[in-house]
C-alpha cells in the first residue's frame, strides 16, 4: 500500500468513528447547560481579595516663580 492509500484508510476510519460518536452524543442544550454550571462553580470557587484603599496622593509642590 502506498502512503496515500494508508492515509485515506486512516481518514475513513476516523470519519466513521466520529459519525458513531455523534449519533450517541448528548443533546447540545444539555451540554451547554452543564458547561455553564461548571463555569459558575469555577467562578464561585475563586477566592476574592479584599479591596485595599489606594495610597493617598501627596499634594503637588508649588513652584516658585
Amino acid at each position: 500500500m502506498t502512503d496515500q492509500a494508508q492515509s485515506m484508510d486512516r481518514l475513513h476510519r476516523v470519519m466513521a468513528s466520529i459519525r458513531r460518536e455523534t449519533k450517541s452524543a448528548k443533546e447540545p442544550s444539555k451540554v451547554f447547560r452543564e458547561f455553564l454550571s461548571h463555569l459558575d462553580q469555577a467562578h464561585s470557587a475563586v477566592p476574592r481579595r479584599a479591596r485595599t484603599k489606594p495610597m493617598p496622593r501627596r499634594p503637588a509642590k508649588k513652584r516658585a516663580k
